[in-house]
């Protein structure tokens, strides 16, 4: 009876192993598969830098050149009859008359010299005769009859027949001598007759406010004639 039950199982356990082997699974294949749809990429624009412009410096101004107010006058004459000196100013890198350029003694005529402030005038003569007597060389006449001049000559307009009592003697240049005039060296008076236009500034005063002084006139050696006068060697 046990072999019989044993022989029922086996067989059924067959069968259904025989039935598992003839049906296999079903599988649902789907019909129409729709692909999923990729999306566009987004293109993100891309932003332009700002570019800031560029600041140019501010040009430099131009500086205004100065203008000689009176190119017509490059020098300013001025004495002091306390020093016995002319002082000759030329100017400085604003026009003005502040740059010594050379200093002579004088003799001048004390109150017989006007002070004050005088131009130059155009009676100009390389020769000048006063009726008293004597020849100067370089006269420029500042006031009436008054001039700058070289020293006192013969009357004959001859440089070697210098009086040399009026350049080193008791009359000479620095003294109060003349008659109003002022007598110098013929390097100094020669300068303002060839350099000092007609309008130029010529200033006297009294005294020696601005502390002027000047060298003692060149030794003529004996000789009668200014060492200074080029026109004689």
């Amino acid at each position: 009876m046990k072999l019989k039950k044993v022989s029922v199982f086996v067989l059924a356990m067959f069968m259904l192993l025989v039935s598992g082997c003839n049906f296999a699974p079903i599988v649902n294949t789907p019909v129409d598969i729709e692909p999923l749809d990729t999306p566009e990429p987004i293109i993100m624009p891309t932003e332009t830098p700002t570019i800031e412009p560029t600041l140019e410096p501010a040009p430099e101004p131009t500086p205004t050149p100065k203008v000689d107010p009176n190119p017509d006058f490059p020098y300013y004459l001025y004495v002091e009859k306390g020093s016995f000196t002319l002082t000759i100013y030329e100017k400085d890198e604003n026009f003005e008359y502040t740059k010594i350029y050379k200093q002579y003694r004088i003799a001048h005529g004390g109150n017989k010299t006007p002070n004050g402030k005088f131009e130059l005038t155009d009676r100009r003569e390389r020769w000048h005769h006063f009726p008293k007597g004597g020849d100067v060389q370089f006269a420029v006449a500042y006031k009436g009859n008054l001039y700058t001049h070289s020293p006192l000559y013969a009357a004959d307009q001859n440089p070697r027949n210098m009086w040399p009592k009026y350049y080193d003697g008791e009359k000479g240049i620095g003294t109060a001598s003349t008659g109003g005039c002022l007598r110098m060296v013929t390097e100094a008076a020669r300068f303002i007759y060839e350099n000092c236009p007609p309008g130029t500034i010529l200033e006297i005063v009294n005294g020696n406010p601005r502390g002027t002084t000047s060298p003692d006139v060149p030794s003529r050696k004996g000789l009668r004639q200014d060492p200074t006068d080029i026109t004689v060697g």
